[in-house]
């Protein structure tokens, strides 16, 4: 059940990286995350709930590998990249049962400074994306998205 959601959520982030690559960073509003909720409470949530899963950034590298997406020295040249920059390794998110508008937390909200003010509920590619895309930049790898 578990793997069923993960591949879920990790399908979901790549075709988000794909709309971010054609349509900018906003495509990636629906990915939604707890930003005040602490490390052991995302670990409860991630694995008691059907509505939020949590991801690592190493399982995502390492699946992206094992897809033949990059090789296995990139993968470890952006994993180190991205936690140099002090950035989350784990996200909780939430995969089902959002309750905005068309299922997107907060699809509507003008205020588009909060999808990453670390409060509430944040958008992943809002909050991190630089991180992300900057990682595989520096070890000059195309991103996958």
């Amino acid at each position: 059940m578990m793997g069923r959601v993960a591949g879920r959520a990790m399908g979901a982030l790549a075709l988000s990286g794909m709309l971010v690559a054609g349509s900018g960073v906003g495509a990636w509003a629906h990915e939604c995350f707890n930003a005040s909720r602490s490390e052991q409470g995302n670990a409860s949530a991630g694995s008691h709930s059907q509505a939020w899963v949590t991801i690592a950034i190493a399982d995502l590298i390492a699946g992206d590998v094992a897809a033949g997406l990059y090789s296995e020295e990139d993968g470890a040249c952006i994993y180190e990249a991205y936690s140099a920059t002090g950035s989350p390794l784990t996200f909780t998110l939430m995969v089902k049962g959002a309750r905005g508008s068309d299922g997107v937390i907060g699809a509507k909200n003008k205020n588009e400074w909060l999808h990453s003010d670390g409060k509430g509920i944040d958008h992943l590619f809002d909050a991190y994306g630089g991180a992300i895309v900057g990682s595989f930049e520096a070890c000059g790898v195309t991103p996958p998205f």
